[in-house]
């Protein structure tokens, strides 16, 4: 019988879940920052979100209603562990047995992330992946999960964006604990988030309980706009880079050696990379990727020698430019002919095929989900409505070129728009909004269903009819 394709969206505990200080669960790193930090720019905390910890038997059917067959999430770490560590929490592992148990009588596939950015702030302040420590900890708690919840997902994330949540944490400064143009940082941590998430995949074979494990990655294409030899060091560097530093070891069970070469002469620190770990990553090779695709990476060589970091996190009206320059490594380019959303971020549907063919190149017939993808906008209510009609053209882009990767034989798997319902926006806030579903923050988090939601809906039964028609 042929393999049923997913199609389904995407949330975050901290960026839907609300309930911050119910059912036993315990501070996040993001907790901390959003209720204490001066680098809360737009002053909104996650405590309530979409409330969806009051709110899922309604969003979940509303996943049914609209022929989604699969939901990612993610678990809170500190719904388990509410220090990161120690005595498990029922009370969050009921929250989460009632979630896969919804899910399933909707005949809806599970998709869990084990951890999305949302740090337990006991480990964050020991450290977090920076302290080897934190390795042993993320662990027990994603093996605690495959223990507890193993018998019904059949599909797992280890961890959601590494090198990205690091590219905030330790370049930008953006994120939680704030440093800026920290490598020697940024370095360590993903190299223990690769450590953590290659355990964590031996744990859930050791198991046997017949499901995958993947991780989760936001780039798939490096491209420039020129060819000569100096865009083509760009575009290696930046393949080394954006992608293999992080699928490489994911997928192939080593980490690069041009890259490792490339850290020494640029006088980054590699003394952390130890010949014991090789045979962990061996051992930890992912059954999958996820890959969470907005924008290509578009390159071109640092001409001015000067490393920067920009992240616009004010939208409309901002003069913040997002890129990244990496003194002898490369810089971002900006294409003056394709569309730009508020926050000056690249819309180009073609994209999406772009990089879903690129990554099977470099990880031939590897099963692909395309995790998150989706269209920013301040979408607002007229007459108790949404008509969202930018998201709805730009996201069937997106899509019609990712059919059109799968009918060329790229591995894809499965679809998930991000998101689900509107949530909050990492330090962005509530404003910029993606869900198919519109959460009116003043009205009890109300729940309206945009244009896009049934289109959507269409879209699935479209596909699934063509499906069965070839059947």
């Amino acid at each position: 019988m042929k393999e049923q394709f997913l199609w389904g969206s995407a949330t975050a505990a901290y960026q839907c879940e609300g309930a911050w200080n119910e059912g036993g669960r315990g501070l996040t790193q993001w907790d901390v920052f959003s209720h204490e930090s001066d680098r809360n720019l737009n002053h909104v905390t996650g405590d309530t979100a979409s409330d969806f910890y009051h709110h899922y038997e309604e969003d979940i059917r509303m996943l049914h209603e609209s022929n989604q067959n699969s939901y990612r999430f993610s678990i809170a770490w500190t719904r388990i562990f509410p220090n990161g560590y120690g005595e498990i929490n029922q009370e969050g592992v009921n929250f989460y047995n009632r979630i896969i148990d919804l899910c399933l009588q909707y005949h809806i596939e599970p998709n869990v992330t084990l951890h999305h950015y949302d740090l337990p702030i006991e480990l964050a302040e020991n450290g977090g992946w920076l302290n080897d420590k934190t390795i042993d900890y993320f662990v027990d708690y994603a093996r605690t999960c495959f223990e507890l919840f193993g018998d019904r997902v059949k599909l797992w994330v280890t961890i959601n964006e590494l090198s990205f949540y690091a590219h905030c944490c330790f370049l930008v400064g953006n994120y939680p604990p704030h440093h800026e143009l920290d490598f020697t940082s940024y370095s360590k941590v993903i190299y223990n988030g690769l450590l953590a998430s290659a355990k964590a995949v031996t744990a859930y074979r050791k198991l046997k309980q017949g499901g995958k494990i993947g991780i989760v990655h936001p780039c798939g294409s490096v491209e420039s706009l020129h060819d000569d030899s100096d865009y083509a060091q760009a575009r290696y560097n930046a393949e080394l880079y954006c992608i293999r530093c992080i699928l490489d070891p994911a997928v192939k069970g080593e980490i690069p050696q041009e890259l490792i070469v490339k850290m020494k002469d640029s006088g980054l620190d590699t003394s952390f990379i130890r010949e014991e770990d090789k045979k962990i990553l061996k051992e930890g090779i992912v059954d999958f990727i996820g890959l969470n695709f907005y924008l290509r990476e578009l390159v071109k060589p640092c001409m001015d020698g000067v490393t920067k970091m920009s992240m616009n996190n004010k939208g409309k009206g901002s003069d913040v430019m997002e890129g990244t320059s990496i003194h002898g490594w490369f810089a971002s380019d900006n294409d003056p002919w394709t569309e730009k959303n508020h926050w000056g971020r690249e819309v180009h549907p073609k994209s999406l095929y772009d990089a879903l063919t690129y990554l099977d190149r470099l990880y031939p017939q590897v099963p692909i989900y395309v995790t998150e993808n989706g269209h920013a906008l301040y979408d607002e209510l007229e007459k108790g409505e949404i008509h969202d009609i930018e998201r709805i053209r730009i996201v069937q882009g997106f899509l019609d070129w990712m059919l059109q990767a799968k009918k060329q034989g790229v591995n894809v798997k499965g679809y998930y728009m991000w998101s689900t319902m509107d949530l909050y926006s990492w330090v962005n806030g509530y404003k910029k909004r993606y869900g198919l579903v519109y959460i009116d923050f003043d009205d009890n988090c109300k729940r309206i269903a945009k244009d896009s939601f049934y289109w959507y809906k269409r879209y699935i039964e479209d596909y699934q009819r063509r499906e069965t028609a070839v059947i």
